[in-house]
């Protein structure tokens, strides 16, 4: 049975702060345990409601935890629902260790910059979307919200456990993408659409829905383009902008 200064300090990790401290995050529900006895990071342990521990599908879970020396604890229903961050909390998660992603992990390809993207929701399914279409990695820049967080990783249905994510801030961003040669693109609502396919490798950066792609990666950006919208129309929510961008982008540079 976990202590209650073990339970304190995981529950800290609902919030930035407490992840920032123990260097840890908290994944919820079977997928992501799941996603996380594959990947190569380490997980901490593994907790489950002591009620549901004998569910076929909890039972394979814990024996692939097992299987790799993790620890697994069942605990009270109600200790569950004090760590879960979801409204309608499943009967298992995870605690592990933040990677410690950066520039030498990203391989060839495109990048994904989220600069300011503060809705988590937005963040996990925009990385979700980048990885699943070819994307070498996305990046949080400035006040992007924490890829960590609970609301981001279940939006990201497993896929930050697969390919670089990580946070930098816009100045280096700038000077590493200049090191390697590749252009940064931003999204803006009054651009030209994008049409045609992208010379090779790119920076896509999306910004806030509220203020767009900071002034800083405004300058040094090679190019801006926008989704083509039906006249009437003025904007689309920042992940399905992303989506549509990045289909574009990475479909037309696979061809």
């Amino acid at each position: 049975m976990p202590t209650r200064a073990e339970i304190k300090t995981w529950r800290s990790l609902h919030r930035g702060k407490g992840r920032r401290e123990t260097g840890r995050f908290l994944a919820e529900g079977r997928r992501l345990v799941g996603e996380m006895l594959e990947w190569a990071g380490r997980t901490v342990a593994v907790l489950h409601a002591d009620a549901v521990g004998d569910e076929p599908d909890v039972e394979k879970l814990l024996a692939r935890a097992a299987a790799r020396g993790v620890r697994t604890e069942a605990v009270p229903e109600a200790v569950v629902r004090t760590l879960a961050d979801a409204a309608t909390p499943q009967p298992i998660l995870a605690i592990g260790e933040v990677p410690a992603y950066g520039w030498d992990d990203v391989g060839d390809g495109a990048i994904v910059l989220l600069d300011g993207v503060q809705d988590p929701g937005n963040v996990g399914t925009l990385v979700r979307t980048a990885l699943a279409l070819g994307a070498a990695a996305v990046i949080g820049v400035g006040e992007a919200a924490d890829f960590w967080g609970p609301k981001a990783l279940r939006a990201s249905a497993g896929a930050s456990f697969r390919s670089p994510v990580f946070r930098t801030d816009a100045r280096e961003a700038v000077e590493r993408l200049a090191e390697r040669g590749i252009p940064i693109w931003v999204a803006a609502a009054a651009a030209p659409p994008l049409e045609g396919p992208s010379p090779g490798p790119v920076a896509l950066a999306l910004g806030s829905e509220a203020h767009g792609v900071s002034a800083s990666l405004r300058a040094a950006a090679d190019r801006a383009v926008s989704v083509p919208l039906t006249r009437g129309m003025e904007s689309l929510n920042v992940a399905s902008a992303g989506a549509i961008l990045l289909d574009r982008l990475l479909a037309r540079a696979s061809d």
